[in-house]
């Protein structure tokens, strides 16, 4: 069999893989590779430095049978923001009860709301002005909304809040 370029890429990336941030750089100086990788599992922000002032790659070792971490980065805090009476509050907007859900809730519409949707009109209307008060306070305590929270740190805007 013949080892070609793109077979011999094939077998390494099997056993190494490639940094974040480091995917698309190709490697200048195969000599500082394993030095490079080596120093990654000993100390990979000087490993980084490193290998950004060389402007060379990292390769760490993949072992498949070791246990990955699952990085779960907002769901709490995903799971607080919609819960049940979110939900509701976004329906009783969806219907037209209010423009936005920074605009008070008015009385006489979450009664009409909770006529059309059979529901209980003192526990909707508690539980929109529970949701409402909370996003006051979210935008009081912490002006920055999730929305501008995500254009920083990824230039992307979120759409529906």
């Amino acid at each position: 069999m013949k080892l070609t370029k793109k077979k011999l890429e094939q077998l390494i990336m099997e056993e190494y893989a490639r940094a974040v941030g480091h995917e698309t750089r190709s490697t200048n100086y195969p000599e500082y590779s394993d030095k490079l990788s080596k120093l990654a599992k000993q100390n990979y922000p000087q490993a980084r430095e490193l290998a950004d002032a060389l402007d060379e790659p990292i390769d760490i070792e993949y072992d498949p049978n070791q246990e990955h971490k699952i990085m779960q980065p907002h769901k709490r805090n995903i799971d607080e923001f919609f819960n049940d009476d979110h939900m509701l509050h976004f329906d009783f907007l969806m219907d037209g009860g209010a423009s936005s859900f920074e605009e008070e809730p008015d009385r006489q519409e979450v009664y009409e709301f909770a006529e059309r949707k059979g529901l209980d009109f003192q526990d909707t209307h508690d539980r929109i002005m529970n949701n409402w008060k909370i996003l006051m306070m979210r935008t009081f305590v912490r002006p920055e909304t999730p929305n501008d929270k995500m254009r920083s740190i990824h230039g992307i805007k979120v759409t529906g809040m």
